[in-house]
């Protein structure tokens, strides 16, 4: 019995040892993927040269031009949609225009709820988000129906149409206090 115990103890150090060298490795290597991907985001929403980040209340980052002229604002936001959190990244130009809405991550309802971030086929950008582009506060309205002024809601996921629509209006006015 000792001897099984031992045995089993020293495949247990081995195994651990092993896991414990392999996360040496290889977590530079993630965190350096993560903030490739973080940038990648970033610049979908707002082309910058150099993002900055600040945890003011809010997590947002400041854009720079090649200058070091801000371009623009990128904020970090999360609403509560209908099957869980949606993390959105929201691009503000300086004249406080949206340059681009992506969703970075949602547990919405597969089909329904997930149009929020669904590409179309022959489109580059999701059809739904590229609705933000170019709107300003005031503009951020959701409405039942056609509209060219306001957001459209995805028929058959108000909820998380809705969700979206106050996760960026109510992150950019929260900004927008902060900020001054």
């Amino acid at each position: 019995m000792l001897r099984l115990s031992s045995a089993l103890l020293i495949v247990a150090l081995c195994c651990a040892l092993t896991l414990a060298l392999i996360y040496y490795n290889t977590a530079p290597r993630i965190e350096e993927q993560k903030k490739m991907l973080l940038e990648r985001s970033l610049n979908s929403v707002l082309s910058a040269d150099r993002y900055e980040k600040y945890e003011n209340g809010m997590v947002y980052f400041e854009a720079y031009d090649k200058e070091g002229i801000v371009v623009g604002w990128c904020l970090s936001l999360s609403e509560k949609g209908y099957g869980g959190d949606i993390n959105l990244l929201v691009g503000l130009d300086s004249n406080k225009k949206i340059t681009g809405v992506k969703v970075l991550g949602h547990k919405e309802t597969p089909g329904l709820g997930s149009q929020i971030n669904e590409v179309k086929y022959g489109q580059k950008d999701a059809a739904f988000l590229s609705q933000f582009n170019g709107k300003i506060l005031e503009d951020i309205e959701l409405v039942k129906g056609e509209t060219k002024e306001n957001i459209q809601a995805i028929t058959g996921a108000t909820v998380s149409s809705r969700a979206v629509v106050d996760g960026v209006r109510q992150g950019i006015e929260e900004f927008l206090k902060v900020k001054k």
